[in-house]
């Protein structure tokens, strides 16, 4: 017995599922979202970071790619080395820092460039509070 003889769509039924499937994926057009830091947004530290490190949700083009870090309120950045992929992750940047770091609050901005085009432009604080 077939539950659905006689029953016809509705008019109109193709057009809605073929713009369904024309569309693109949502994650097409996604850009590279911060997935794990070290040192962590607004983390509270008792000892100075020796490196940033930033992991992103895609592999990040490191060349291409900058990372700041500065006095929160502050004009003028503190030392870092060369941004670099980290070997084990191109998904991840590692950046030196080679300036020492005193007790206060402290802002990481970067700007990424994801392998699929994408720039990231964003930014976060932590604080330093060594004994």
């Amino acid at each position: 017995m077939n539950l659905l003889a006689g029953v016809k769509p509705p008019p109109g039924w193709r057009w809605p599922l073929l713009a369904a499937l024309w569309l693109p994926a949502p994650m097409a057009f996604a850009h590279a979202a911060l997935v794990s830091s070290e040192p962590g947004r607004r983390a509270v530290l008792t000892t100075p970071p020796a490196q940033i490190r930033l992991c992103f949700n895609e592999n990040i083009e490191a060349k291409f790619s900058q990372v700041t870090l500065s006095p929160t309120g502050e004009d003028g950045n503190i030392a870092l080395g060369s941004v670099a992929l980290d070997p084990a992750s191109a998904n991840c940047l590692n950046v030196p820092i080679e300036a020492p770091l005193t007790n206060g609050s402290y802002t990481i901005r970067y700007r990424v460039l994801s392998v699929d085009g994408h720039v990231v432009d964003y930014g976060y604080g932590f604080r330093l509070n060594a004994p």
